[in-house]
């Protein structure tokens, strides 16, 4: 089930990345690198899951966005069976290769000036009570002569 989602996934960045990209072949150095988390959201709380999201990662991605180091993100989830709560991927396409390796710093500066996360303030969740990260992968928007492909960059 699992491989079958992470699949249909990988597909789905693949043509969310082909898609209105002109042929072009920049160095390595400048193309956008892609970076794709599964998470496994625990039992019952996929709304909670969904608030923290919003309150953190969304509003971090769309400030780094309105910065320019950030292309375009997504935040998708598998379709939900009555048994358990859906999966959540995350999907952030960065600038460059430069963009991604100072995401850290960036995101850090950004998440210090959001409203409500002043030191002394009690969150209502943390990420650990959540969800747990199942894998991140990254990869590189990497356009041949005649296709769009992807270069992993690495795998944890």
């Amino acid at each position: 089930m699992q491989r079958r989602m992470f699949a249909g996934l990988f597909l789905v960045s693949l043509f969310i990345v082909s898609g209105g990209r002109a042929q072009q072949s920049p160095a390595d150095g400048e193309k956008p690198v892609w970076t794709m988390e599964i998470l496994k959201v625990l039992p019952g709380k996929f709304g909670p899951t969904l608030g923290y999201l919003d309150d953190n990662w969304m509003r971090i991605r769309e400030e780094a966005k309105r910065q320019g180091a950030v292309l375009s993100y997504h935040r998708i989830a598998e379709q939900s069976t009555s048994e358990t709560d859906p999966n959540i991927v995350l999907l952030t396409e960065y600038k460059n290769q430069a963009a991604y390796d100072a995401r850290g710093k960036l995101f850090s500066s950004i998440f210090k000036q959001l409203p409500g996360n002043s030191p002394g303030v009690l969150l209502l969740y943390q990420h650990n009570d959540l969800y747990e990260t199942v894998s991140t992968r990254v990869y590189q928007d990497y356009q041949g002569a005649h296709s769009a492909q992807f270069r992993l960059l690495s795998k944890n």
